[in-house]
């Protein structure tokens, strides 16, 4: 079964010239990947060509990705396409790789680069605490710096070859340098250090080089966009210096996380190293034709995409004005947008609703479920950390679903066991760890019909905060634990078994609410975006910025092309803002971005002012 489904997958790419040549190329590449033009599929493709065709075992590759979902997403397709276990191939986020690969093995090698160890991570708390220390230090109003522009300015701060000049913010740079002198003073890092120590490992010493060049002759790159300047140094570092290959897949276009230091001028550059090769994916596998226009209207560029499997189909737009504020939005999503999308067939896990902030998904939320519309938000009242995900890959395996090998589970829990216990005997904890381990998951079975209930068993078994009080590496865990805990008895989660808890992130039955930038790398038959006013999007900032205006001209692209065949655009006319005099009724005009599209498509048919009468559909 899994040997048809990889040949499927061959001759489909077969079929499409550019995404062949990059599955075919043996030398350094950058795939140039536009909205659903199937890179994940590419990749994964070409990690199964290069494990049976081109690298020899022992030695294997590693496959870097922006997130942890997109790590599972991997593994589950890779597992479909026939992968079975293998020693030294690595696929996880930048974070994983740089301990992994980097500071665990070599760090102690080189004491005179002052690394931390034992790793010593600092809590959110504590970091927080360092962080206003220092501000009081440095006489700054905390109202102007952020934490999250400290943070971004130690990401840029590294020296390397690198010729991209990014703005620097001085006062922020200052404040990381200082915090990062006082955090090391207490004996902790972060998880900024972590890749920024392991960047200057790989940037000085031969030896951690040739080691990782022999383990991976391969290193292959998702989202190169997203993972900002320590990845890009390490990247011409390692092309400089050794003889690894690479393939890097990304869009500059979707490059929309400049708040943390990722800019698209890395990704650029890369494209243009003259050891490198190019390959762009033009083809559109997602959305139909006026889609895809449209959103090359607001990116302001013609890329020229052409739709594949949907090249018949028109667009469906929707343009609504609202008299004032989000209420009327609200209400012209459940009076008109909603009703007319169901009665068109569109399952609700196909709608997607897109606003501006945290706190309106939170209120769309509650709206939407108090007319009884089930809702899924990506965002949980824990965080997915990597020992949430081994929780989630847990089940998987207990449910016997594709992508998850045992020996990966033991694999993890044997690390966390070993990093927490200080035992020097290790292979008999080993062996102890996965035998203890395995019995305890297929126990677990009988706990399945109940999320809540399979988790309470299973923390306890293993005795997980027990292992994990005073835990060095993961100091937030057993409040994250707790956290997951109490979502599973208390909320919605708790009336399903476990498969919910494999399927965290993926709506099932439910209208997916998310604000611009968490709905990057999803898709739905139809996206709704509200709070569509010019000056709040674009930014009245971005209107006076042209580095920021084309941020956030990537944002809309990013947004508009989640859309498979429809979109609904909606603004209001007035907007209150609380102001230190008083509430302001604000006009608004239409976004520009909304405008130009307006230009081309839009009709009176599809042109909409609300309230109105309650449409008949």
């Amino acid at each position: 079964m899994r040997a048809l489904e990889l040949r499927d997958k061959l001759d489909q790419i077969k079929k499409d010239e550019e995404q062949f040549k990059a599955y075919l190329s043996n030398n350094n590449m950058v795939v140039l990947a536009g909205p659903g033009s199937g890179k994940t599929t590419v990749l994964t493709m070409k990690i199964m060509r290069l494990l049976r065709d081109e690298i020899v075992s022992p030695r294997g590759l590693a496959c870097v990705t922006f997130s942890r979902e997109a790590v599972r997403e991997f593994k589950e397709r890779l597992f479909e396409l026939g992968l079975k276990y293998r020693k030294n191939v690595f696929l996880g986020t930048m974070h994983s790789f740089c301990i992994a690969e980097v500071i665990e093995p070599f760090a102690h090698l080189f004491p005179q680069y002052n690394i931390p160890l034992p790793i010593n991570i600092i809590s959110e708390k504590a970091k927080e605490r360092i962080f206003y220390e220092v501000l009081d230090k440095l006489d700054q109003n905390p109202d102007y710096i952020k934490m999250i522009h400290m943070d971004k300015e130690r990401r840029l701060d590294i020296p390397g070859s690198s010729e991209v000049k990014i703005e620097v913010f001085d006062i922020a740079r200052q404040v990381g340098r200082e915090y990062e002198k006082l955090l090391h003073a207490k004996g902790f890092i972060d998880y900024e250090d972590i890749v920024k120590y392991a960047t200057v490992l790989i940037q000085k010493e031969a030896y951690v080089r040739s080691c990782i060049e022999a383990r991976f002759p391969w290193i292959l790159i998702d989202e190169y966009q997203d993972l900002g300047k320590p990845l890009h140094e390490i990247i011409l570092t390692l092309v400089a210096n050794t003889k690894i290959k690479f393939f890097a897949v990304g869009d500059h276009d979707q490059s929309i996380f400049g708040f943390n230091g990722a800019f698209p001028e890395y990704l650029v550059e890369l494209a243009e190293n003259p050891k490198f090769s190019n390959v762009m994916l033009k083809t559109n596998y997602r959305s139909n034709q006026g889609i895809i226009d449209a959103s090359e209207l607001v990116l302001g560029q013609k890329r020229n995409y052409i739709a594949a499997t949907r090249k018949d189909e028109f667009a469906e737009f929707d343009f609504i004005t609202c008299q004032s504020e989000m209420d009327d939005q609200y209400k012209a999503l459940l009076d008109y947008v909603l009703p007319k999308y169901r009665n068109k067939g569109i399952p609700l896990e196909e709608i997607a609703i897109i606003v501006g902030t945290n706190n309106e998904v939170a209120e769309l939320t509650e709206l939407l479920e108090g007319q009884g519309i089930p809702v899924y938000v990506s965002k949980f009242p824990f965080e997915r950390s990597d020992v949430v995900r081994w929780l989630e890959d847990c089940a998987c395996w207990v449910l016997n679903k594709s992508g998850v090998y045992f020996a990966d589970l033991s694999h993890f829990w044997c690390g966390l066991v070993q990093r927490h216990i200080n035992d020097q005997y290790y292979d008999e904890i080993d062996r102890y760890e996965k035998i203890r381990l395995y019995r305890i998951l297929n126990e677990s079975r009988s706990y399945k019909n109940s999320s809540y209930g399979w988790l309470d068993y299973i923390i306890t078994r293993l005795r997980l905060e027990d292992l994990l009080t005073n835990s060095k590496r993961y100091p937030d865990e057993i409040k994250n634990l707790s956290n997951l805990v109490s979502a599973a008895q208390e909320t919605a989660f708790a009336k399903f078994d476990l498969t919910k808890l494999t399927n965290l992130g993926k709506p099932e039955n439910q209208i997916t609410v998310s604000n611009r930038h968490r709905i990057k790398g999803l898709e739905f038959e139809a996206v709704i975006i509200l709070d569509l006013e010019d000056e709040k999007f674009p930014s009245f900032v971005a209107t006076r910025n042209y580095k920021i205006m084309q941020e956030e001209r990537r944002l809309f692209f990013v947004c508009i092309s989640r859309a498979k065949s429809a979109s609904c655009l909606v603004h209001s006319e007035v907007i209150t803002i609380n102001t230190k005099n008083g509430p302001w009724e604000k006009p608004f005009k239409q976004s520009r971005f909304v405008e130009e599209i307006y230009n081309k498509f839009g009709k009176s048919d599809n042109t909409i002012e609300f309230p109105q009468s309650r449409p008949k559909i």
